[in-house]
């Protein structure tokens, strides 16, 4: 691509909020030394903290905010996908307000060559104040910067991009921010959990006892010992044991949907 015509794209940042005030102010002060992005497209589903003053400050002159208010009806990628028809430019990063990308990163956007379609970022996990290095949730990948004319947002929880486009990897990161309380962890599993059990019974995904009463554990053990998660200390077990009451909660509100059915 020629220079002049580089010179003339720009990418646009996604973001989901719902009272978010306090993460706002903590990870998005990266946006002005990252000139390249000059729209912030957010969805805000019904606040009632000051979310949207928070982001008012950060418009300026190059970077527009435009804040949609729409109920998340119990589907993320809903969300996002209603989104992406409001961002003007092709290229799109999607964050979550617990998230801010590394300095990398941030150089990686600014020189970014507008070639190929999706690109994926790896994203430690900071729980509870410690950084994961292993476990279910350390080091993952994910597509979160794409052409939004090659794909979609698919999963009502846990939304990913979904694109026939080949992916490219890259090697900087994203920090996650996660859960700085146990009442958030706990809050957002529940919500998650509900969401997710849903959609598992619109699909028609039956469930037995065996997998109730076996499933959690193996979860348990898989991220505790087989993945290592032990090696992250308390704040490992912490995560290995959310995980399975995670995936016990979405069973069992799956069996309790059937049986209310």
């Amino acid at each position: 691509m020629n220079q002049q015509n580089k010179k003339t794209q720009n990418i646009s940042l996604l973001l989901i909020t719902k009272n978010e005030s306090e993460n706002l102010k903590a990870n998005f002060n990266w946006l002005s030394i990252c000139p390249i992005i000059n729209e912030l497209i957010v969805i805000d589903d019904n606040s009632t903290d000051n979310t949207k003053e928070v982001l008012k400050p950060l418009e300026t002159k190059t970077l527009k905010i435009k804040i949609f208010s729409r109920g998340l009806g119990n589907d993320f990628s809903s969300q996002r996908n209603f989104g992406l028809k409001k961002c003007e430019n092709n290229w799109i990063l999607w964050l979550d307000a617990d998230e801010k990308p590394e300095n990398k990163m941030i150089e990686f956007l600014n020189s970014f060559d507008f070639s190929g379609s999706n690109y994926s970022f790896k994203r430690n996990d900071i729980f509870l104040g410690h950084q994961l290095k292993h476990g279910e949730t350390s080091n993952l990948s994910f597509v979160r910067l794409f052409n939004k004319n090659h794909g979609s947002f698919k999963n009502r929880v846990h939304e990913v991009w979904q694109s026939s486009f080949p992916t490219i990897n890259t090697n900087h990161h994203i920090f996650h921010c996660s859960h700085k309380t146990f009442y958030s962890l706990i809050s957002k599993i529940n919500f998650y959990t509900t969401i997710r059990s849903q959609e598992l019974f619109d699909t028609k995904r039956t469930i037995n006892i065996l997998e109730i009463i076996f499933y959690p554990p193996g979860k348990f053990i898989q991220n505790y010992f087989l993945r290592l998660g032990f090696l992250d200390g308390t704040a490992g077990i912490i995560m290995a044991l959310s995980m399975s009451f995670h995936s016990f909660l979405v069973k069992a509100k799956l069996w309790h949907l059937y049986q209310a059915s």
